[in-house]
């Protein structure tokens, strides 16, 4: 089986516009979901997201010093588990994308052009020894060379 991510994001309108009819809730593909109610469920799936990656996190080991903490490369069973919690962050991405409107097409466009800019970011050590941004702030708002992927 081949996985097609562009192909899983637009399948997920689908899927996200059945669990909000089942909840009784507007989904992604309602007219009249209004521009803070989408705002909402972006953040909504963000924080299952966040939750999700918490829950795939605990298969990978934190104290590399300890002997024998168990991890996701020990059995099948934490293996199985691992990639399982890592399918459910897919899952919760692919919602985030459906209710901010983003089309598989629209993001293999912009992760393209991401890749080939990160590809040649003279901030990053295997491109050059440029100085990353200094200002954390800056960087949260998007004001940072990082953000200018498009130029």
């Amino acid at each position: 089986m081949t996985f097609d991510y562009a192909e899983f994001i637009d399948k997920g309108y689908a899927s996200q516009q059945k669990y909000a009819k089942a909840a009784g809730q507007p989904g992604p593909l309602d007219p009249d979901l209004s521009r803070e109610d989408r705002h909402a469920k972006v953040i909504e799936y963000m924080g299952h997201l966040i939750e999700e990656t918490i829950e795939a996190r605990v298969y990978v080991p934190r104290r590399s010093w300890k002997n024998s903490e168990p991890s996701f490369l020990d059995n099948d069973k934490n293996r199985d588990e691992f990639i399982a919690e890592m399918f459910d962050i897919l899952l919760f991405h692919r919602a985030v994308l459906a209710y901010a409107g983003v089309t598989g097409s629209e993001f293999t466009e912009i992760a393209e052009k991401k890749m080939n800019y990160n590809s040649k970011r003279k901030d990053h050590n295997v491109n050059g020894d440029e100085l990353a941004s200094q200002d954390p702030a800056q960087e949260l708002q998007g004001n940072c060379s990082s953000a200018n992927f498009n130029g």
